[in-house]
Formats: structure tokens, C-alpha cells, sequence
């Protein structure tokens, strides 16, 4: 039995780093394929859990690496595209790699080390929040639009917002797929479609890289962030429909009015906000899985499928899983260093206008083959709305609209 555990092991961080390495793949959608597949397999429910546990911690990791190489997020990361990627244009491709690879894993750290006060926490917290919901995700939703600032772009985010709202709103009643099948190609257009398109329209093809890549923070200023980071992730798992990108953008102002106030150097903010979203990132995949047993109500598709196999999760099964979510943390960081760091060193001769026509054509063949036609047409009006913000300079966020009024129409009894 041991043996099948860690093979099981071994194999989730496989699955999740595949996902996190190839845009528009999700642990959602693995998870969705392989249950089916358990029992005729004859592998128990603790097996499976131990899967689908070590797959949702790898791809934390691995998603960076098409977010620093390419600038294609997944919703999760998307917040950390422009700071990424630009490091990657200014050579410091190795240092993004080291930054996000190392506070991923201090995301893990303090994730399970904030668990048991989570348990006491968040079920009070989480009745409070339902409560208060409406005028939370007012106030967030008011807040990401009127950090533009100017107001141009405060109409072209309310734009972006509100379109990308209405093809959630659509998309979701759709009644031909399932929801797990409408997601693949919404996010695929709206925030990896429309990326790689940016991508292959670019005029430079190679990025040579400094050799350098030691990190231009401190501990103290790595640690600091990765510990609001794992704190935001208890937020996202409290509001609903609420991305780790937004809980990010609510940390970056705060803390950019305390840089403004001290006047500290820029490049240094920066990389702490990386920090902070690898971090979220990350602690936000674990604590979705504990979802189940914190408020009963889980908060991503490895979490719904938990909720199958299980009903609840015990003690003992929570335990089991915080070991796997340490050990996949510790072997998917190095596996998130090797690839980072050979993707870094190839920059200066990689063609990335290539690289992201491929990974384009991929992510098209992956949304036709698990969604049909309809699904390269849901595809295809996403990436158009995704390619509101990159035309417009407005946070590609706003298109977490998709979920957010939804969410807001459903809580007010007009959806």
C-alpha cells in the first residue's frame, strides 16, 4: 500500500507540473478526467486523494514558468505576468525563477503552519463573510476598478469588468456542457489565448539573460511577503469567487502606500509583490482542499472531487495530505528550479514568438478536443474580451468579472 501511495505521489506532481508548464491544462480538468478512471483502476479513495493533493501543489509551482517565459497566466498567477515577464526582458529570468520558486515553498511552510489557528478561524469567519458578502464583493469589485486612477482607464476596466461578467453569466448557463468543461476554454481565452497572441506579435524574439541570479531582496523582505501571501489565502478561500490576483491587488496598495511613506526603492516593492502572489498562490491551492473540512463548501474542482470521494475529511486524511502537500512541495521546487533555470539559460537563444505559436496552437487542439466546436467558439469570444485590457493598459484582473458578477447576481437573487 505504501508503494502505491508514493507512486500515486509521484505521479500527481508529474500531472501538475504538466499543468502548470502547458497553458489552458488545469488540475480541474485532470482531476475530472482521471476520477472515472479510480475505480476502474481499482485504486481507493485515500490513493486518489493523495493524487489529486500532490497534483494541485506541483502545479502551484510550475504555473510560473509560462507566466515569467511567456506571459500566459492562468487566473492564479495572473497578477504577476507584468513583473515576471519583465524581469525576464531585462535578463533576470533566473532570478524570477529563484524568487517565485522559493516563496511557493515558504507558501507551503506557512500554510500548514497556520492550519490549526485555521480551524478555529475560518468557520466563524466564513458565516461572517456569507453574511457581509454583497457588500464585500461591491466594495472589492468598486475598489479594482478605481485603482486605475485615471479615468479613461477607470472605463476601460468598468468596460472589461462588465463585458467579461456578461460572458461568465452566459457561459454558466450554458446547459450543454458542464461547468469544469465551460472553464477550460473561458480562462483559456481570457487569460491564455489572448496572452500568447501578445506573444507572437512581438518583435523581439530572443531575450539574452545575465548569468547572475541571486536575489535582490532580503530573507526578512521574502519572508515578509511569502507570510501575506499564505494570510491572503485564507481571504480568497472566505470570499467567494474572489481570485488570489485580487486579494494580491488589495496587499499591493496597501503595502504601496507604506513604500511610498518610507520611501523605499521601487525594484525592491516589486519583488516582494511577486513573493507575495507565488506565495498566495500556492497556500491558496492547499487551503481550497481543506475547504471541505473548514467550511464545508469547497472551493475548487480537486476540492469538489475530494467532497466526492469523502463526503467530509477526518483527522487522519487531513493529516495524510499535509504530509504529501510538504513532501510534493519540496520535490516540485526543485523540478520548478531545473525547468525555470534551463528555460532562463536558453532565453538568448529561444524564439518565443515560435514558443508562444505553439503553445497557442496547443491550447486550441486541448479546447477542441475536451470541448468540441462550441468550446473553440466560447474560446474565441473569450480571447477577444481578454484582449480588452492588453489594448487598453487596464489589469487583465478585471476579467475576473467572469466570476465575480455571477457570483454577485447570485447572492442578490437576480441570477
Amino acid at each position: 500500500m505504501l508503494i502505491e501511495y508514493i507512486v500515486l505521489l509521484l505521479l500527481g506532481i508529474a500531472a501538475g507540473a504538466a499543468a502548470g508548464l502547458l497553458p489552458g491544462l488545469h488540475v480541474n480538468n485532470i482531476g475530472a478526467v482521471a476520477m472515472p478512471l479510480m475505480a476502474g483502476l481499482g485504486i481507493d479513495p485515500l490513493s486518489f486523494a493523495i493524487f489529486l493533493t500532490a497534483m494541485a501543489t506541483s502545479q502551484g509551482f510550475l504555473n510560473f514558468i509560462p507566466a515569467i517565459f511567456l506571459g500566459a497566466p492562468d487566473e492564479s498567477t495572473v497578477l504577476s505576468v507584468l513583473p515576471t515577464h519583465r524581469m525576464l526582458l531585462s535578463g533576470r529570468g533566473k532570478e524570477a525563477v529563484k524568487l517565485t520558486g522559493k516563496a511557493s515553498l515558504y507558501g507551503v511552510f506557512l500554510s500548514l503552519l497556520f492550519l490549526p489557528a485555521a480551524f478555529v478561524i475560518v468557520p466563524l469567519a466564513y458565516s461572517a463573510a456569507r453574511v457581509a458578502v454583497v457588500p464585500i464583493l461591491t466594495f472589492a469589485i468598486s475598489f479594482l476598478i478605481l485603482r486605475e486612477r485615471k479615468v479613461e482607464k477607470i472605463l476601460f476596466a468598468s468596460a472589461a469588468f462588465f463585458i467579461s461578467g456578461y460572458l461568465g453569466w452566459t457561459c454558466l448557463n450554458i446547459k450543454s456542457l458542464s461547468t469544469s468543461q465551460i472553464f477550460l476554454p473561458m480562462f483559456s481565452g481570457l487569460f491564455g489565448l489572448s496572452s500568447l497572441l501578445a506573444g507572437m506579435a512581438a518583435k523581439t524574439k530572443s531575450y539574452p539573460q545575465d548569468d547572475d541570479c541571486e536575489l535582490q531582496i532580503s530573507d526578512k523582505g521574502l519572508w515578509r511577503g511569502s507570510l501575506m501571501g499564505a494570510i491572503g489565502a485564507i481571504l480568497v478561500g472566505l470570499l467567494p469567487a474572489m481570485s488570489p490576483s485580487q486579494i494580491g491587488i488589495f496587499f499591493q496598495e496597501l503595502s504601496a502606500l507604506k513604500e511610498r511613506a518610507q520611501e523605499r526603492l521601487e525594484e525592491l516593492h516589486v519583488r516582494r509583490f511577486i513573493a507575495m502572489v507565488a506565495s498566495l498562490n500556492t497556500a491558496d491551492a492547499l487551503f481550497s482542499i481543506f475547504a471541505v473540512y473548514l467550511m464545508g463548501n469547497p472551493r475548487s474542482g480537486v476540492s469538489v472531487i475530494m467532497q466526492d470521494l469523502f463526503g467530509s475529511l477526518n483527522i487522519e486524511i487531513l493529516a495524510v495530505l499535509c504530509l504529501v502537500m510538504l513532501v510534493s512541495g519540496l520535490i516540485s521546487y526543485k523540478i520548478h528550479m531545473f525547468i525555470g533555470e534551463h528555460f532562463a539559460g536558453a532565453a538568448g537563444r529561444m524564439d518565443f514568438r515560435k514558443l508562444s505559436a505553439g503553445a497557442f496552437a496547443f491550447v486550441i487542439v486541448l479546447v477542441f478536443a475536451t470541448t468540441g466546436l462550441f468550446g473553440l467558439l466560447i474560446a474565441a469570444v473569450s480571447t477577444a474580451v481578454g484582449l480588452v485590457p492588453a489594448l487598453t493598459g487596464v489589469s487583465r484582473t478585471h476579467c475576473m468579472g467572469c466570476l465575480l458578477m455571477p457570483t454577485l447576481l447570485f447572492f442578490t437573487g437576480a441570477g
